[in-house]
C-alpha cells in the first residue's frame, strides 16, 4: 500500500462549464494516461467519465510531471493521499452530486473500477481502495436509506419534458443511443407507461437486444434525420467524441410543429445553432439542475447524520496499511 502516491486529477461541474468539461474530454485523457504507464510515471489508473465529472484515480511516482501533460489550471481537482482517499468515499457516496446520495454514481465508480482491472490499468494499492469505496458505497446507502425517493436523472429528465407536454400519450420520441443513460431513459419511459418510443444507434446490434425487451421500434442509425422529423421528443446521449446530429441536417427537415431536443451527452451530441429555430427547444444537462430542488434539505441531514460510515472506513484503510507495515500511509 503506497497511500502517498495516490493522487486525483479532474474536472466536475462545480469546476467547468459544460463546454469546458468537453474540450477536456476531446483531448483524450485515456490516451495521456496510457502513455504515461508506457513510461512509468503512472503505476496505475482509474478513470471515472460521466455527465458531471471526469476524473483520473492513479497511483503515480511523478505527479508533477501528470500535470504538466494534462495542463491542469486551478479549478482542477488536485487530491493526494488520504485526503484523495476521503474525496473517493465522498464521491461514491453520493455527497458531491448534484442529488445528493443518488445511487448512479456507486455503480459508475465501480463500472470504471472494473473496466481498469479488465485492461489491467490498476494496482494492489487501486484495488484495496477501490474495494474499500464500493463497500463505503453500499454501506452508506443500506444504513442512510438516502437515496429512497431520490430523483434519478431519467427522472428528472422526464419531469422536465412533462413541463413542455404534459400529455406524452401521443408524442413520439425518439432515442440516439444505446448506452447506460439512454437505457435509463428508456426504463423509465416504459415504467410510466410511455410507449411511442423509437431508438437508434450506429451499433444495430444494440438495438436489435433491446427490441426484443421492450416495446420499441427500432430504425438505422443512417436514417436518424427522417425519425427526428417525425418526432416530437428528440433524447441523445450517446458516447461519441463529436455530435451526431447536425445543424445542416436538421434545419433542411419539415419543422412546422414544436419540437423539444434533450441533449444528455458529454461530449454533447446536437450541434447547438438548431436552438435558432422558432420551433426548436434544444436543452442540455445544465437546464436539468434548475428541477432538483425537491426533498433536498432532508438528504442533506442524511448526509451529514451517517459521515461517520465514511470516517470508519477510512480508520479501517489506515489500520490496515498499518498491519501490512506501510508507515508511508500516514504521510499524507
Amino acid at each position: 500500500m503506497q497511500l502517498n502516491k495516490f493522487y486525483i486529477l479532474g474536472v466536475t461541474h462545480k469546476d467547468l462549464t459544460l463546454k469546458e468539461r468537453e474540450t477536456f474530454i476531446q483531448g483524450g485523457p485515456k490516451k495521456i494516461m496510457e502513455s504515461l504507464v508506457e513510461e512509468g510515471v503512472v503505476n496505475g489508473y482509474v478513470l471515472l467519465e460521466t455527465c458531471l465529472r471526469v476524473e483520473i484515480y492513479m497511483e503515480s511516482e511523478n505527479i508533477e510531471l501528470v500535470k504538466e501533460k494534462f495542463n491542469i489550471g486551478p479549478l482542477f481537482v488536485k487530491k493526494s493521499g488520504v485526503e484523495a482517499v476521503k474525496y473517493l468515499f465522498d464521491v461514491v457516496c453520493g455527497f458531491n452530486s448534484i442529488i445528493k446520495g443518488e445511487d448512479s454514481i456507486l455503480s459508475q465508480v465501480k463500472n470504471s473500477f472494473f473496466n481498469g482491472l479488465e485492461a489491467k490499468h490498476t494496482t494492489k494499492t487501486l484495488n484495496v481502495i477501490f474495494n474499500k469505496a464500493i463497500e463505503v458505497g453500499k454501506k452508506f446507502r443500506y444504513k442512510s436509506q438516502v437515496s429512497k425517493n431520490a430523483m434519478s436523472l431519467e427522472a428528472i429528465a422526464l419531469k422536465f419534458i412533462r413541463g413542455h407536454f404534459e400529455n406524452l400519450d401521443e408524442k413520439r420520441i425518439f432515442i440516439v443511443g444505446t448506452g447506460e443513460m439512454a437505457v435509463a431513459i428508456l426504463n423509465i419511459f416504459t415504467r410510466n407507461n410511455i410507449n411511442n418510443i423509437v431508438m437508434t444507434n450506429r451499433s444495430r446490434i444494440r438495438v436489435l437486444e433491446l427490441k426484443e425487451k421492450y416495446n420499441i421500434d427500432i430504425v438505422d442509425f443512417d436514417d436518424r434525420y427522417s425519425e427526428v422529423e417525425k418526432s416530437d421528443i428528440i433524447i441523445s446521449a450517446t458516447s461519441a467524441p463529436h455530435a451526431v446530429l447536425l445543424e445542416k441536417n436538421i434545419k433542411k427537415l419539415d419543422l412546422t410543429r414544436e419540437k423539444i431536443f434533450l441533449d444528455l451527452a458529454v461530449p454533447r451530441d446536437i450541434e447547438s445553432g438548431i436552438e435558432t429555430h422558432p420551433n426548436i427547444n434544444l436543452y442540455n444537462l445544465d437546464h436539468l439542475w434548475e428541477v432538483v430542488r425537491e426533498n433536498e434539505e432532508n438528504r442533506e441531514r442524511l448526509l451529514r447524520e451517517y459521515r461517520y460510515i465514511l470516517e470508519d472506513q477510512v480508520r479501517n484503510l489506515l489500520k490496515y496499511c498499518e498491519y501490512k507495515g506501510d508507515l508511508r500511509c500516514k504521510k499524507r
